[in-house]
């Protein structure tokens, strides 16, 4: 300022005087208001940092055989998170959460309904189709990994097992909605432990009054006569010498919601290999496909030509229906996809 009030060459050596001496007042007092604000900004982070509410969890090892209980205590929230898989990624993506990831990967049982644009903007550690187990130790270390999200086996010593993890600082998890007995109120309560974690509890009591609202749409709509009379339903998800079964679990508790029951629904376990012939057996009303990569098509061959499926009640009626699988399996999409089973099921109701 002073450059240029002197350049101007109108004002007499007095006025220039003040002029500078007003100038550098000036400056003397916008440098002191910088360095408030600075420190208020630090003062700023300081109590946010301070303001986290530390959280405890308990990861079940035992449930799979991988150790003792551990117990973890986060006193600040994790800034690199890595996703196992496109529904472990979605609980992320549904929260708002993509800022604090540093990758994923898609594996073989992909989202293919969900529609979040901030995929594209978090790193795929590998090409779809491939899982974790891929990826070399060096390799999720290197990404700085604080916080690794997956299905028990993730965590098994052949993969990234617990002295790994905490070698590199990596907190594990995995979601309750996993169990072989998971229903719903597991799928909300990984919202509200994730919610916690991160410091998106208000997103995360949003989405899971908006999947008991689809839930309880669903409900009305069908009527307790469904529920009291379900159709019976083979879930397929892969298998030729056997088939690989939805039974209990999240994808029996799915089917249920959804006006159905598994014709597995007495063996206690999420999944099961039963053979063909206790699928002849058992005869089901319809058959469910699990939609691993947006085409049912080669799936849907098999069951019709197959000499076990081929004359089933449901093939022959032409009840092949389909589910995403990784929502299936207990992620963001779940609820929806309970509504849309139910449509297969009833169409005439909706």
């Amino acid at each position: 300022m002073t450059g240029l009030v002197a350049g101007c060459g109108a004002k007499n050596a007095d006025t220039v005087s003040k002029s500078e001496t007003a100038a550098e007042s000036s400056a003397e007092e916008s440098k002191q208001a910088e360095t408030e604000e600075s420190k208020a900004d630090e003062t700023k982070a300081d109590g946010a940092e301070e303001a986290y509410e530390p959280v405890t969890i308990t990861l079940n090892l035992e449930r799979s055989g991988l150790g003792e209980n551990v117990e973890y205590t986060f006193t600040k929230k994790p800034s690199a998170v890595v996703a196992s898989g496109d529904q472990m990624a979605d609980f992320f993506f549904d929260l708002g959460l993509e800022d604090q990831m540093v990758g994923y990967t898609k594996g073989s049982c992909w989202s293919t309904v969900s529609q979040y644009p901030a995929r594209e903007n978090v790193p795929q550690l590998l090409e779809a189709g491939k899982g974790i187990s891929n990826l070399s130790k060096e390799e999720l270390a290197a990404t700085g990994c604080d916080f690794l999200m997956g299905w028990d086996s993730v965590f098994s010593d052949k993969n990234f097992g617990k002295e790994f993890c905490d070698a590199n600082g990596i907190a594990m998890y995995f979601p309750y909605v996993c169990s072989d007995q998971a229903t719903f109120e597991d799928l909300y309560k990984d919202y509200e432990t994730l919610g916690k974690i991160f410091q998106a509890e208000d997103v995360a009591s949003e989405k899971i009054q908006a999947m008991k609202d689809t839930l309880q749409e669903v409900k009305d709509t069908l009527g307790e006569d469904v529920y009291q009379n379900p159709v019976t339903v083979f879930a397929y998800d892969s298998g030729e010498d056997a088939p690989f079964t939805a039974c209990q679990g999240m994808p029996g508790d799915i089917i249920k919601l959804a006006g159905g029951i598994s014709i597995f629904d007495d063996i206690e376990a999420g999944w099961a290999t039963p053979s063909w012939e206790e699928v002849v057996e058992r005869d089901p009303d319809v058959i469910l496909i699990l939609d691993y990569t947006g085409d049912i098509s080669e799936k849907k061959n098999f069951l019709e030509t197959n000499e076990f499926t081929k004359d089933l009640k449901a093939v022959k009626e032409g009840k092949i229906y389909s589910a995403c699988c990784s929502d299936m399996q207990g992620s963001a999409g779940s609820a929806e996809a309970v509504k849309e089973i139910a449509k297969q099921l009833y169409p005439d109701k909706f």
